[in-house]
């Protein structure tokens, strides 16, 4: 039964989050998805049989909720049976650590006081806020799968982002799942197996260590939806607006040809263009944006190509005749010898010259950009064994382009490639170096699956709420959207669906820089100086007193 727990909470936390039959996630599940797998932890003989059933729970969550990773075109066995033995492997590290907080002896020698079993839920709670914090940082951070994106589509909910991030929400889910769980031991009469003994509860009394932790995630949650009602009867202003024409092209850019992808681009721009006065302020946008990879050769070497193609409506003589700058997906050559190029953002004038570059900096581990790719022995193993022969040079510069917005004033923005969105510290920075607003490049149509045009989406919505900051998103297949700073959907085009969004988006920054901006990820710090400093003390209490 423990291990069942383990595999059906692995389950609730997919359904939980974004998904195929909620592209929303379900807020129900989000609040109580954990609690199976917390109580089997409890039930655990042993550190060795709670790491099986960590590995089982991270294996199964993530293979449920990142199931698209079989579409990667023929790496299958890598994106998706790889990554759940990581992830197998990293849960079954946390599982530890969960025990270790939620047992009722410290070591199987002293046990835990009673004092500190009411602390319980609440060190489970930044257990699991510090592992959701480290999976989502550095090179191989992956921030998708989080609990908290159960509440993406919660206005109320995820204001509080703007002061403790995605992690916030994070911590009061995982507190919910854990008073759950700790209630779940305290119910008289009922029954259990720990240790090959039965053993059962008695008395109303033991409800009291749930009590505490129970007070705490209804205080919590009380004051995120006070605060969220605060902070959206005073959204940030607005002090401009920018037409810009987004176009969603819905074309497979490995199984469509690079004319028909290119010319499906073209046709909606010039569609847009032309109906632009009937969405819009202005006559025109001040802005066409397409999605990441559009462009397949490099601008500035392939410039005379892209004045004859696509045949029947070339691109650069579309731009010179409206005017209209554009920013797109690009390659960028550094080195033609060893053909190492950026896969980068580039805005291109109506002349035709290159105004802006910015290369990504986050690359998709083993896909994008792959460790020790310098040397011989990982080359002939990514080659032959995975099947994999090439990867993009990676950027280390923050560029915030340029451009006039239409009212007179000039916008500045910030160009995250791909799922460099779902990044806080890097969309951050963008802010910091004085963009005004974020566009987001990006193409998920490989993925074949609303569920994960969805989950980055989901991901990518926080940035708005962290910054108070404008997000606009234009993406091959979905989400193209804009979202404002509040989190709220301003306009979004059909997933899997060609066509274009011409908007006048708002320009909204704030009077001073949000708590988050400014303190970055301090709450799962803070949980992480709180969890060692009670494992240093409780091991050092352990040593104090002899073994009974």
């Amino acid at each position: 039964m423990k291990y069942c727990a383990a595999i059906v909470s692995g389950l609730f936390l997919a359904m939980a989050v974004p998904n195929e039959g909620a592209l929303y996630g379900s807020v129900l599940l989000g609040f109580f998805c954990l609690a199976p797998y917390f109580a089997a932890l409890r039930l655990s003989r042993s550190y060795g049989e709670a790491a099986l059933m960590g590995f089982m729970f991270g294996a199964v969550s993530h293979t449920a909720s990142s199931y698209w990773l079989v579409f990667f075109e023929g790496y299958a066995i890598w994106t998706v049976g790889a990554t759940a033995l990581v992830y197998g492997i990293a849960h079954a590290a946390v599982a530890g650590f969960l025990r270790f907080v939620s047992a009722d002896r410290i070591g199987g020698n002293r046990a835990v006081a009673p004092g500190v079993r009411s602390f319980r839920p609440l060190l489970t709670a930044a257990v699991w806020t510090v592992w959701e914090w480290l999976k989502s940082v550095g090179f191989l951070g992956f921030p998708w799968g989080l609990v908290a994106y159960a509440l993406n589509n919660r206005p109320r909910m995820i204001q509080i982002a703007d002061i403790t991030g995605v992690y916030g929400l994070s911590f009061i889910l995982a507190l919910s799942s854990a008073v759950i769980a700790e209630a779940v031991f305290c119910v008289p009469g009922l029954r259990f197996v720990k240790n090959g003994k039965s053993l059962r509860v008695r008395g109303i009394s033991r409800l009291n260590p749930a009590l505490p932790g129970a007070a705490v995630f209804a205080g919590l949650l009380a004051m995120t939806l006070i605060y969220g009602v605060y902070r959206l009867s005073r959204p940030t202003p607005v002090c401009g607006h920018v037409p810009l024409l987004l176009v969603q092209h819905n074309a497979d850019s490995r199984n469509r040809s690079e004319l028909n992808v290119l010319g499906e681009a073209v046709r909606l721009s010039r569609e847009g263009t032309e109906q632009f006065r009937n969405y819009s302020d202005y006559p025109r946008p001040a802005l066409i944006v397409w999605s990441e990879s559009v462009l397949r050769r490099p601008f500035e070497e392939y410039r005379s190509y892209y004045v004859k193609n696509p045949p029947d409506n070339p691109l650069l003589p579309f731009l010179a005749e409206t005017g209209i700058p554009l920013l797109t997906g690009a390659p960028v050559v550094h080195n033609w010898e060893r053909y190492e190029a950026s896969n980068s953002a580039v805005l291109i004038s109506p002349d035709g010259g290159i105004l802006f570059s910015y290369a990504k900096q986050h690359p998709v581990p083993f896909a994008e950009a792959v460790p020790f790719i310098e040397y011989p022995w990982m080359k002939r193993f990514m080659r032959d064994i995975v099947g994999f022969d090439g990867s993009w040079t990676m950027g280390t510069e923050y560029v915030v382009m340029e451009l006039p917005r239409g009212d007179g004033k000039t916008l500045r923005f910030g160009t995250p490639i791909c799922f460099e969105d779902a990044f806080a510290g890097l969309c951050g920075t963008f802010f910091e170096r004085g963009a005004d607003i974020l566009i987001n490049l990006t193409n998920d149509s490989w993925s074949r699956r609303k569920s994960a045009e969805t989950q980055h989406f989901a991901a990518a919505r926080f940035r708005a709420v962290e910054n108070r900051r404008v997000l606009v998103r234009s993406a091959n297949s979905g989400v193209t959207a804009v979202i404002d700073a509040e989190g709220g959907i301003l306009g979004m085009l059909p997933l899997f669906e060609s066509g274009f969004l011409a908007m006048d988006v708002p320009v909204q920054i704030s009077g001073n820089p949000t708590v988050y901006a400014v303190l970055g990820d301090w709450l799962p710090a803070l949980c992480a100086l709180g969890l060692f400093g009670y494992i240093v003390l409780s091991l050092a209490g352990q040593k104090r007193r002899p073994r009974r």
